[in-house]
């Protein structure tokens, strides 16, 4: 069986975003070309990824990237040069429904807006609408956080560094977009299918807030990452090693961008887009345990 590695940067529900793990070959086999994928350094609450959306002012992450930060931020960019370009914050606007500790409930999300139009070398992403043609697409999930491998899970200290990889969108509960981490074996698949093999990657710490794309287009933003257990213990017989650190047997959410158009553009100052009827949320019928990681790191590095 191929190993996986992993990126970084969702959360573990209980704190903040995780990272991208991936299946085969070494970390640098992921990396990104995505360059309106940055990310975020709140003071107080740790770096996220997040990408910037089509006015090229707005950065668009996860709610708990921000919470209970009232100063300003930074947003580190870089091009395909490999050159980085530095913003700070004017404002922070996490969703006004977002209780901190409560991913499950969703709306996870938020937008920094930039003290000026980020340099035109760094590309913009635009918002995925299909609502409700989300479960069964493939998606690319891009981020900044921890890497490593689904055998043994994340690794710390190693924030930094824009990789992708792509997982397929297994469930739509209400707001939310749940996958699953699958290393190709019936028993680490818990929402169906076996997996996409080598391309198959999970979030880690630091990768919360980054995209989901579908299509190229925004469509879900990390969260968090849970497992099927209880009292915080993963169940041994499906998480291949009983932690929550992005392994295999684990499974992560996004937070669904086509439920809240109307308030992203709402806060971006584009034009209005009707909001998706709201769907019933549905059980998964597991235990979910969570477990909060923020990522923290002095400085940034040019």
């Amino acid at each position: 069986m191929s190993k996986k590695y992993l990126f970084a940067s969702i959360i573990f529900i209980a704190s903040q975003a995780s990272a991208i793990v991936v299946s085969s070959g070494t970390p640098d086999n992921y990396l990104s070309a995505q360059t309106a994928v940055g990310f975020s350094n709140v003071p107080s609450v740790g770096l996220c990824s997040g990408s910037l959306l089509a006015t090229g002012q707005h950065f668009l992450t996860a709610a708990h990237c921000i919470l209970g930060y009232s100063g300003a931020a930074t947003v580190t960019f870089t091009n395909s040069l490999g050159a980085n370009f530095y913003y700070t914050s004017t404002a922070m606007i996490a969703h006004p429904n977002f209780v901190a500790g409560q991913y499950i409930a969703g709306n996870d999300i938020a937008i920094i807006k930039l003290n000026q139009q980020v340099d035109a070398s760094i590309n913009r992403l635009s918002l995925y609408t299909g609502g409700g043609n989300e479960q069964g697409s493939e998606a690319t999930l891009i981020g900044y956080g921890r890497t490593g491998v689904g055998t043994t899970g994340s690794i710390a200290g190693t924030f930094g560094t824009r990789r992708e990889g792509q997982n397929v969108v297994d469930n739509v509960t209400g707001n939310l977009l749940y996958f699953d981490f699958d290393n190709g074996n019936a028993a680490q698949s818990t929402l169906g299918g076996l997996g996409l093999g080598t391309r198959e990657v999970s979030i880690a710490q630091g990768d919360s807030g980054g995209p989901a794309l579908i299509n190229g287009k925004i469509a879900g933003i990390n969260s968090f990452i849970t497992c099927v257990g209880s009292g915080g213990v993963c169940l041994s017989t499906i998480d291949v090693d009983s932690t929550l650190n992005s392994t295999f047997g684990e499974q992560f959410a996004t937070t669904r961008v086509s439920t809240y158009l109307t308030w992203i553009n709402q806060n971006t100052f584009e034009s209005s887009v009707p909001e998706p009827s709201t769907y019933a949320t549905g059980l998964l019928g597991l235990v979910i345990c969570l477990a909060k990681a923020r990522k923290t790191r002095n400085g940034s590095s040019s």
